[in-house]
């Protein structure tokens, strides 16, 4: 301000003109929007991450490669930023073969932050691959770059491919920690080769001067093609790098040019600390320097550093959420002159163990496993065993790689899960931040956030499924002022649900937050003027997305490389499968059979039915529960075909068995050591069996069957399993059944079709017609704990091949926490 000061002085007698006017004007711009610069990039990014969060994916999948013909079953897993989503409701996947045509697409509905389904992989299929591309329709309002995509192998015989490195070209590029190369300083500079397919090359040469052309330093990889080197560079000074390709060519890179006018930043973390040296060479000793994650400021120091005073600045991070760390230096004019991600490894998994109890690789033995979480936080966990011999391949991608690392940075990263493999190895810190150091990218337009440009939101987030329909100008004049519109949904397994509309001034009608599977029947008429029902119509949109039928940038997409993938002679699987010319369906792919729910699986939605019952009905520990079937009799239309409960729930059920004796009928489940009765409840109170049998299906409203019920156990300590039966009550005594003679109807479609994972129970007889050939012996998507139920046991029975097992358990809880435990059991 002196300055201006000093220059009206100087000109107070002069005759104003209109040069010295914008002159002036300018001047007091530029000084005001310095001045708010700070600001509005510090609170602008805090804004960002309030009003756009950033989702990103983790997809487990229940093996790592598959056969023609097999299903691969899925559970997804939704982060906004550093903790579950409750953002987005509807989840969209899809696979694509290796021309990036569309195979198959998915739409399910998100619950807990995730959602589940599967794919059936045509028998057809001649890829050795296939992508998995997968979305919510909020992510495609920022960089789409960043949606989840996943390639999967496919062992096939018919479409074995050479070895993907012949005919490769290799690259080798430099990175300047920091952005630039600064003469006169030490300048840290890492390095990463790799062929044109991603994958990495061991390079080895020499770092020369041009001038002299004498060998400065090695050119030495550390790990997967990358490495980091330390070098003085002299002002005007040209160097380059000396090393041999793949074809034993020898070649020439040069180095970036240092500048002469910049930062130099260099960053390590150590232990709870991150420290950042600089040096300032901008000209002007004001910088500032701001730490953020996940959209949010954690750090901002506004600095005083001279050309010839470096700077070291330490910040702690003990409190930071895990993932990758940006940090960016501004010079005093808040224009960014040097950046640099870093990775914050702070603990971030659950505390969780996987017992195994009884172990059997005995054709059709039994297998007895137990998950104990320790953590009180809910959580939310899936759990594939496969055979290992057949899912032999590590992970190269995980739960903590894909949603720590790269849901935040681009490019190729070879084997992300390999840093992840154990905490509390600094080699692997170091081969981490070497990654850091080659991909580094900025999220942010500087100068877009310097004036409060935000992302345009063109798909808002979803809220489930929606039907939408319109009233006619006509009936829109004679209805009532008050009047709403009476919607009736019916589902496939006739289930009703029922809604009531108010239509807006101009007659539109929308109701959110629908959720079904396969197709509903929109029923729909006035509350009073039904006369006027035909000039009422609804849409067959149910507001979802469709996947694009083909993929442009598909290559991009696929595995750099699949030579290997063939079969294994010696499995006795392969010789299976290649003598049955394809994946023979065990028992002709059972499943189960509508009627029945998992308790605590993918119906967990805050307005189906089935939820809405146990809600209602159960208290105590009959509430909830990862391990149950859950009926719901009181929208079941057939219930009252059913002469009793036995009579219903005979078959339907894996676990329970009617017997017959003199005095009538009884359930039994089998156990080690021979067969029990479970434990009766009516509306929670005991009864015994001679009542189940009065009970009328029509005065039933739902029934849970639980079968690890803790609270009992018989002599032997085995757990006994119980059924609890609820009784009609209140509104539920009403029929509410439609009667179609008065209303519209419209048919819509709804989430993908469910399809439930078939485990056999060979309790009581292990000689069942037919060749078990399950590679997946166990996929369970959904297993949830809390405070009160935080130990899970699991039984699970062989195939008629396996000898060795692999079982892999992922999950989160509701703080963000994630687990990752794989074991191979022989």
């Amino acid at each position: 301000m002196n300055i201006f000061y000093n220059f009206r002085e100087q000109n107070c007698n002069a005759v104003p003109n209109k040069n010295l006017i914008a002159f002036c004007c300018l001047f007091v711009t530029i000084l005001i929007s310095n001045s708010l610069s700070a600001q509005n990039i510090d609170n602008n990014i805090n804004l960002n991450g309030t009003n756009f969060p950033q989702e990103k994916i983790h997809i487990h999948f229940d093996k790592e490669s598959y056969l023609p013909g097999e299903t691969i079953w899925f559970k997804a897993y939704l982060f906004e930023e550093n903790l579950p989503s409750e953002r987005s409701t509807n989840f969209y996947a899809a696979i694509y073969d290796e021309k990036g045509k569309l195979i198959r697409q998915q739409i399910s509905p998100v619950f807990k932050g995730s959602s589940d389904g599967h794919f059936d992989i045509p028998d057809t299929i001649r890829s050795s691959q296939i992508i998995c591309r997968a979305f919510t329709s909020w992510m495609l309002n920022f960089d789409t770059t960043m949606l989840y995509s996943q390639a999967i192998k496919i062992m096939n015989p018919n479409d074995q491919k050479a070895d993907g490195l012949i005919g490769s070209s290799v690259r080798l590029n430099f990175f300047p920690e920091g952005g630039d190369m600064i003469s006169g300083t030490v300048n840290t500079v890492a390095f990463k080769a790799n062929y044109n397919n991603g994958l990495p090359f061991f390079v080895n040469g020499v770092i020369k001067k041009q001038e002299t052309g004498e060998i400065v330093m090695l050119l030495v990889t550390e790990h997967d093609g990358m490495g980091r080197l330390d070098i003085d560079l002299q002002e005007g000074a040209k160097y380059y790098a000396e090393w041999i390709d793949n074809k034993g060519i020898k070649q020439q890179t040069w180095l970036p040019v240092a500048k002469a006018a910049g930062v130099s930043l260099k960053l390590t973390v150590q232990k709870n600390r991150l420290y950042f040296n600089l040096v300032n060479k901008t000209g002007n000793d004001s910088l500032h320097v701001l730490m953020y994650m996940y959209q949010k400021v954690f750090y901002k120091a506004n600095l005083k550093i001279s050309e010839a005073d470096p700077y070291t600045g330490m910040v702690p991070i003990d409190a930071l959420p895990a993932g990758v760390m940006q940090l960016t230096v501004f010079d005093g004019n808040w224009q960014p002159v040097a950046e640099r991600v870093a990775f914050i490894n702070n603990n971030n998994t659950i505390n969780a163990v996987l017992n195994t109890k009884t172990i059997s690789t005995a054709k059709r033995g039994r297998n007895e496993i137990e998950i104990m979480v320790a953590d009180t936080i809910p959580a939310n966990m899936s759990l594939s065993i496969t055979d290992a011999d057949m899912n032999n391949e590590a992970s190269e991608n995980n739960i903590l790689s894909n949603l720590l690392l790269k849901g935040d940075i681009r490019g190729y990263i070879h084997n992300p899960a390999f840093y992840f493999t154990n905490n509390n190895d600094p080699s692997l810190t170091n081969k981490l931040d070497l990654v850091m150091l080659t991909h580094g990218w900025r999220r942010y337009n500087w100068s877009d956030l310097s004036v409060n440009k935000m992302p345009v939101i063109k798909t808002p987030a979803d809220n489930y499924l929606s039907v939408y329909g319109q009233i006619g100008k006509e009936a829109l004049e004679k209805m009532e002022r008050d009047e709403q519109v009476n919607l009736i949904l019916k589902t496939a397994d006739s289930t009703n649900s029922f809604y009531s509309v108010t239509p807006d001034k101009a007659g539109y009608l929308k109701q959110n937050g629908l959720v079904f599977f396969d197709s509903a029947r929109i029923y729909f008429t006035f509350n009073k003027s039904k006369l006027l029902n035909r000039q009422m119509a609804f849409s067959r949109s149910n507001f979802s997305l469709q996947q694009p039928l083909t993929i442009n940038n598909y290559i991009s997409y696929l595995m750099p490389d699949t030579a290997g993938i063939q079969y294994n002679p010696n499995t006795s699987f392969f010789n299976y499968y290649k003598s049955n010319n394809g994946v023979h369906l065990f028992n002709t792919e059972k499943t189960m059979q509508g009627v029945v729910v998992k308790s605590g699986g993918w119906h967990n939605w805050k307005n189906d039915p089935i939820v809405k019952l146990d809600e209602r009905y159960t208290s105590g520990m009959f509430t909830g529960g990862a391990t149950g079937y859950a009926y719901d009799v009181l929208h079941d239309e057939k219930a009252w075909t059913k002469l009793d409960i036995f009579n219903y729930l005979q078959g339907t059920n894996p676990i329970l068995t009617v017997k017959f004796i003199p005095e009538g009928k009884k359930f039994v489940v089998g156990s080690p050591h021979g067969p029990v009765e479970p434990w009766y409840f009516v509306n929670e109170n005991p009864y015994d069996n001679t009542i189940l049998q009065t009970l009328s299906m029509e005065d039933i409203a739902y029934i849970k069957v639980i079968p690890l019920y803790f609270a009992m156990k018989n002599e032997y300590e085995d757990i006994i399993p119980a059924i609890s039966i609820y009784l009609k009550k209140g509104e539920d005594l009403i029929d509410k059944r439609p009667k179609v003679t008065d209303l519209n109807m419209v048919k819509v479609a709804g989430y993908s079709p469910i399809k439930e994972f078939y485990s056999p129970d060979y309790s009581e007889s292990n000689t069942t017609a037919g060749t078990d050939a399950r590679t997946t012996l166990l996929w369970m998507p959904y297993i949830l704990t809390d405070k009160v139920n935080h130990k899970v046991p699991i039984t699970f029975y062989n195939n008629d091949f396996t000898k060795k097992l692999r079982i892999v358990l992922e999950g989160i809880n509701d703080e963000g926490k994630m687990i990752r435990i794989e074991k191979i059991i022989e």
